[in-house]
């Protein structure tokens, strides 16, 4: 049986940078101001064929296929689970901080509070019910969709001539990594 891995895709040119994906992200897991397990990250403006363009990309864990927090934790409290997500498990995180230097894109915080590391779970209590992701689930753009990696990527390719003539530009965040 074909282990089930999930993603989020990102459609950076539907994203209209409102924050809505890091509202509800903070709602849904009872995060403090200033603290947050997806970033919008404001690219530009910078000039494209003449013409001024502003990206905005929603960054979160991507739950990679080699992840290199799994490697560098000490008291392996970050595991990689069958259905390919990167959990923490908070009560095996002694603080120490390296995973979060060890994140290429900084997804991982650390809660002084709770004195452990944190990150996006990809809403797993939401995915048990058959729900979306918080962030996905409020995006007003539909510039976030989340599914099965498989299908995720059917999307993709279904959508490659649409994606050629619009100079679209997609980001999967997956179990597996990334892929543009």
């Amino acid at each position: 049986m074909e282990k089930l891995s999930y993603s989020i895709l990102v459609e950076i040119d539907r994203c209209i940078g409102c924050y809505a994906c890091e509202v509800s992200c903070k709602q849904e897991h009872n995060l403090e101001n200033g603290y947050s397990w997806i970033r919008m990250i404001d690219v530009g403006p910078v000039e494209k064929d003449g013409i001024l363009r502003r990206d905005f990309v929603p960054t979160l864990c991507m739950h990679c296929g080699s992840p290199r927090c799994v490697e560098v934790c000490p008291s392996r409290a970050i595991s990689k689970e069958v259905n390919g997500m990167v959990f923490i498990h908070p009560e095996l995180c002694i603080g120490c901080k390296l995973c979060l230097t060890a994140c290429p894109i900084s997804a991982i915080q650390f809660n002084p509070e709770k004195e452990v590391a944190e990150k996006c779970n990809l809403c797993i209590d939401r995915i048990d019910k058959g729900l979306e992701p918080s962030c996905v689930r409020n995006c007003p753009t539909e510039a976030l969709h989340f599914g099965e990696t498989n299908k995720i990527l059917d999307k993709i390719r279904k959508r490659k001539i649409n994606i050629i003539f619009s100079f679209g530009n997609q980001v999967l965040y997956s179990s597996s990594g990334i892929e543009r």
